[in-house]
């Protein structure tokens, strides 16, 4: 399964599920920049599913913050360690960007996947789709330059790449601000 079709199928199980009874578990969330969905030392309790907007998520160490993952309309965020150990989130997800976000906590879905086995399909498709998503960035980390990296994220995400700062564009290849510089001047 592609990564776009991946996001499809997700939103469009996300729009049945909002056409059904169980909309009542589902909350729209507007988030001002900078608002955090999980803070360092938080359990995360929900599955988010971006409309609008640019989350970061991120985690400190020594004092300095490593992006992990950006998260842009359509996809699902959530700290899943946390979210399905029912432990402290090492990491934050913050709004980089005002943004709109639908949410269902973790322990509804369950509830209504128990009802309903069909919704197992949905569990099942959030988890390969994750699988997928790591893998792909580990991927990229191992095999490809960060030029390649660079050159990825402007082709699929041009428009909110430029709403990111540089700094957390750098942080997420794994690259210093100054060797980002030079991949920029090259393109």
């Amino acid at each position: 399964m592609d990564l776009q079709r991946y996001k499809d199928k997700i939103m469009s199980m996300l729009k049945m599920l909002l056409e059904t009874d169980m909309k009542e578990y589902i909350q729209l969330v507007s988030l001002k920049k900078n608002d955090f969905l999980v803070k360092e030392g938080e359990v995360c309790h929900y599955y988010y599913f971006v409309l609008e907007g640019i989350l970061r998520n991120y985690y400190i160490k020594n004092g300095t913050e490593i992006t992990t993952n950006f998260d842009f309309p359509n996809d699902i965020a959530a700290n899943f360690t946390s979210l399905m150990l029912q432990q402290k989130s090492i990491g934050c997800i913050q709004a980089m960007t005002d943004c709109k976000i639908y949410r269902m906590k973790a322990s509804d879905f369950d509830k209504i996947k128990a009802k309903n086995p069909s919704m197992q399909q949905i569990k099942e498709i959030l988890i390969s789709g994750y699988v997928i998503l790591l893998e792909e960035r580990l991927y990229s980390l191992q095999f490809c330059t960060a030029a390649e990296r660079y050159h990825f994220m402007m082709e699929e995400y041009p428009y909110f790449i430029q709403q990111i700062p540089l700094t957390y564009i750098a942080s997420y290849l794994g690259i210093s601000l100054e060797t980002l510089s030079r991949i920029r001047a090259k393109y």
